[in-house]
């Protein structure tokens, strides 16, 4: 497993990173439509595990990677979980798989293989799909949106079989 990169993470867009005693807290820029995150200070490329410990104080917590993006307690309804295809930035929306208890830290993985991919939440399967991700090279991150402001324990990059 690859090493805690919280402390290593590049604000982008207006991001505003600040060390807490249980890890970083990260603000966005407050302007709608402007997607500011933390970004691994290194690319990726399949296949790998991404995973997040985080918790939001109430909508949008996302992770990206290329094309792609997950979004837990999204502001329009925060029940369903979107997901948009790192390959081809299609996305997906998942009923009631999409809610993380604001408050409250929540364990997000994000396998990805050359043709598949799978999101988990503390152990939860909440969405499969095949495709391809062969060839894509780009640095995970995680964010908030819309006025939410997230806290994150551990951001980790880890190589798969």
């Amino acid at each position: 497993m690859s090493d805690n990169l919280i402390h290593r993470l590049v604000p982008h867009q207006g991001c505003v990173v600040t060390r807490t005693p249980e890890g970083i807290g990260i603000a966005g820029s407050a302007m709608n439509w402007v997607m500011s995150a933390a970004v691994a200070p290194l690319v990726c490329r399949a296949p790998f595990s991404f995973r997040v410990v985080g918790q939001t104080d109430s909508t949008n917590l996302r992770l990206h990677w290329h094309r792609g993006e997950l979004i837990f307690n999204w502001e329009v309804n925060v029940r369903e979980l979107r997901v948009h295809d790192p390959a081809t930035a299609e996305q997906h929306a998942i009923k009631g798989m999409g809610f993380i208890k604001p408050g409250e830290w929540h364990e997000i993985g994000w396998d990805i293989w050359l043709d598949r991919m799978r999101v988990t939440v503390n152990g939860e399967t909440r969405f499969e799909k095949q495709g391809d991700y062969s060839g894509i090279e780009s640095a995970p991150s995680v964010g908030p949106c819309f006025g939410s402001a997230i806290s994150v324990r551990e951001f980790a990059i880890t190589p798969l079989a």
